[in-house]
């Protein structure tokens, strides 16, 4: 359970870099930005881990022999 809690706060961490670096890029905070910002950094850190899992199956069959 503590791995997965590390892995939580690491891939969390570039998102809050991001974060940090559009708010003060716009100084007018609109409720449009902050949805649009939310739905494509939770797309990006859902497809991440699947690509590298799926990655990993595919380098599985190369490695394994």
């Amino acid at each position: 359970m503590l791995e997965v809690f590390i892995l939580a706060v690491a891939l969390s961490m570039d998102a809050f870099a991001v974060s940090i670096g559009l708010g003060s890029k716009h100084v007018k905070a609109t409720r449009s930005l902050a949805i649009i910002v939310a739905i494509y950094f939770g797309l990006f850190q859902a497809l991440m881990p699947l690509i590298g899992f799926l990655g990993g199956k595919g380098v599985l069959g190369l490695v394994e022999d």
